[in-house]
């Protein structure tokens, strides 16, 4: 799916696949082991309903792809849409593999570490070259999926109606569940794949993090070109 202009008369609120933009377009990558597919799910904040999330495409990479050739399909998608998405990216497994990102994505990578528990809310400035950093958010996993069940309840979430978006919503459907003291535990049945549906999860977290802003603000910063300091000398004055 190619970004597209907006055009009136095929614009709804409920298709993202209408939507002109996101504010700011994102992009969700799940990083899968070597048995399961990594993922790039794409969307973002409503242009007219900042309140409500779009999910306008969901992409599995080819298996098999580690670091910088899986970064590179990542890419791949990122150039649809202008090569401007943030890129919320899950680093639990790989830690190194923000480095890749950062070389091919620059400041537009967000981590996230998905353990057992968090609040997506600490974070840990992990250096990936002298003078880079990578901000990696920690988030328990039932925490990341309550909070993508709790906008799709409240009707804050729109998404494309084609075959991967079924397919993480039956993913999400087929997670188990196990009560413990500290609270609901979601299980991947043996076998069965969530990288989709967690993908959607990613990107409603972000679209709702209260440093979004903060986040375009050091990608937008990036992207400016310096300013040449001009050096004054007498004949400019005579």
């Amino acid at each position: 799916m190619m970004h597209q202009a907006y055009d009136p008369a095929i614009f709804h609120p409920d298709d993202p696949a209408t939507w002109p933009s996101f504010r700011p377009p994102m992009i969700a990558h799940d990083v899968g082991r070597s048995r399961d597919r990594s993922t790039a799910v794409v969307g973002g904040p409503s242009p007219v309903q900042a309140e409500v999330l779009g999910i306008a495409e969901l992409v599995e990479l080819p298996q098999g792809l580690f670091g910088s050739q899986r970064a590179n399909a990542l890419a791949v998608v990122d150039r649809h849409y202008n090569s401007n998405a943030l890129i919320i990216a899950d680093l639990s497994n790989d830690p190194t593999y923000a480095e890749v990102l950062h070389e091919t994505f620059g400041p537009r990578v967000i981590g996230l570490h998905i353990s057992r528990s968090g609040d997506g809310m600490s974070f840990e400035r992990r250096q990936v070259s002298r003078n880079a950093v990578v901000f990696v958010y920690t988030i328990g996993r039932s925490h990341l999926l309550e909070l993508f069940h709790t906008r799709l309840q409240a009707g804050l979430v729109r998404m494309v109606d084609d075959p991967m978006s079924r397919r993480a919503f039956q993913q999400l459907k087929a997670l188990g569940t196990e009560m413990r003291e500290s609270g609901t535990i979601y299980k991947c049945a043996s076998g069965q794949h969530d990288d989709l549906g967690i993908s959607c999860a990613m990107l409603a977290w972000a679209a709702g993090h209260p440093h979004l802003q903060g986040w375009v603000g050091n990608a937008e910063a990036a992207r400016r070109p310096r300013r040449v300091a001009q050096h004054n000398t007498w004949g400019a004055f005579t």
